[in-house]
């Protein structure tokens, strides 16, 4: 048997590759390795190819491996069409994907993955594009985040959705599908197998789960619905797994990519970060932190090793300052990211190495809150981001704004982009007050207004 996975295109007003690698797709990947499938892949996003230069421009590094994605102007979809911006798809040209898929040949299924919701219209052009080429007769499964949460959206495509988890599923519904016989294998896929980055030829970064859950549960976040519980990877097979894949690929920079990193840390990252010091890594290597680690969780062991392993980004997720910090789910409050804070400057992380991100327009959402987040940050020198509350369809926030009237449940997907929901959304700051805060927040950076 012969299959195809891709990692489709991205479309939507801005995109940047903020480390962004289908981990999910990896672990496919290695599955069906496991069952004995010759597979191929195709990565529409991988910035990194070599092979992509002969197809268009590819925008340099800008740090640490991150950048621009190459794209082309496309029509918006008719329902933001009100938008005032220029919307694009991202990633490899079209050209491109039609000579990978000509060298690929012939498959007998094709797994196509997806993530944010509101990305949906790239996904579905990519699913459309692989059935121009291979038409109907070669079935396609269509998994990810995007399909397990809204599933009926999903099956739009006519593709074989797979909203699940359990990769178990996957032999049978192939041999139903292709008439193939498939062989059985019983496997926890994360806890037993590894993200097979040997698909590539080149990338500019590797990025790793060494957990999956949360144990946290914020009113603004779905991560706690999607895994049962928390799972952690062993110590030993994190770090076999960054100790092949570095060499393999010569990169610099690794990410840790977990909602949880920092959760039983006695029992896990900190044996994870004590075992990568005694593999005696590079300085030119540098690790990263970007996915808003648990500020109420860091202590001086944890900043002291993080700052030997030379960790370059440590995100604190820290999204407001008031009331709110409590009534989204009480993760962290003004004092533990003073406090985490303090003690990686102590260690001697820099401003520019710690960024704490700040959400606007959360709502109940004060703009003073907002304000204060920033300004709190200024004080104890870190850096920090704003970035736009989007309604996450499930999450206990989305549920409340349905159950007020204050979203009808059945928007199109785009609509909640957080790009989007200011120019439309009436219960919240609106776009000038959304872009006003972007501006306070680099005068506050500067030291212009900090008063």
């Amino acid at each position: 048997m012969k299959i195809l996975l891709v990692n489709p295109w991205i479309e939507d007003f801005a995109a940047y590759d903020f480390w962004l690698k289908p981990i999910g797709l990896l672990y496919i990947a290695s599955y069906l390795k496991k069952l004995g499938i010759e597979i191929h892949f195709i990565d529409l996003m991988n910035r990194h190819d070599k092979s992509l230069q002969k197809f268009t421009k590819v925008p340099k590094d800008k740090f640490y491996g991150t950048g621009k994605f190459p794209f082309v102007e496309i029509k918006k979809p008719d329902v933001l069409a009100f938008v005032p911006r220029k919307y694009k798809r991202y990633g490899a040209p079209e050209q491109y994907f039609y000579d990978k898929l000509k060298e690929v040949g012939n498959v007998d299924a094709i797994f196509v993955t997806s993530t944010l919701t509101y990305w949906y219209p790239g996904y579905w052009d990519t699913i459309n594009f692989l059935r121009g080429y291979y038409g109907n007769k070669v079935p396609i499964f269509f998994g990810g985040f995007y399909v397990r949460n809204l599933p009926q959206h999903a099956r739009k495509t006519n593709a074989i959705i797979f909203p699940f988890s359990d990769l178990n599923r996957i032999p049978k519904m192939l041999e139903d599908l292709t008439g193939k016989s498939v062989k059985r294998i019983g496997i926890d896929w994360f806890m037993e197998l590894s993200p097979l980055y040997d698909v590539y030829e080149n990338i500019g970064y590797l990025v790793f789960l060494t957990t999956l859950g949360c144990p946290f549960k914020c009113s603004y976040c779905v991560a706690h619905k999607l895994w049962d519980g928390i799972k952690f990877r062993d110590p030993e097979r994190v770090v076999s797994d960054i100790e092949r894949y570095v060499e393999k690929f010569k990169v610099k920079d690794v990410v840790f990519f977990d909602d949880a990193f920092l959760v039983n840390s006695n029992k896990h990252a900190k044996v994870i970060l004590k075992k990568l010091l005694e593999k005696n890594f590079s300085k030119d290597i540098r690790f990263h932190l970007p996915n808003g680690i648990h500020a109420r969780l860091i202590d001086e062991e944890l900043a002291f090793l993080m700052k030997e392993l030379n960790f370059k980004t440590i995100k604190l997720g820290y999204e407001t300052s008031g009331e709110l910090q409590l009534k989204t789910g009480g993760k962290v409050v003004d004092k533990d990211l003073v406090n985490a804070a303090r003690i990686l400057r102590n260690a001697g992380f820099t401003e520019e190495e710690i960024s704490a991100y700040i959400m606007v327009n959360i709502p109940g959402q004060k703009v003073e809150d907002v304000i204060n987040a920033m300004k709190i940050c200024k004080s104890e020198g870190i850096s920090f981001s704003i970035n736009e509350f989007t309604p996450i369809v499930g999450t206990e926030d989305w549920l409340k704004l349905v159950s007020e009237g204050k979203l009808s449940g059945k928007e199109d997907p785009v609509l909640l982009n957080n790009t989007v929901l200011p120019f439309w959304w009436k219960h919240g700051m609106d776009e000038q007050t959304v872009q006003n805060l972007k501006m306070l927040a680099r005068e506050i950076k500067e030291g212009d207004c900090y008063d």
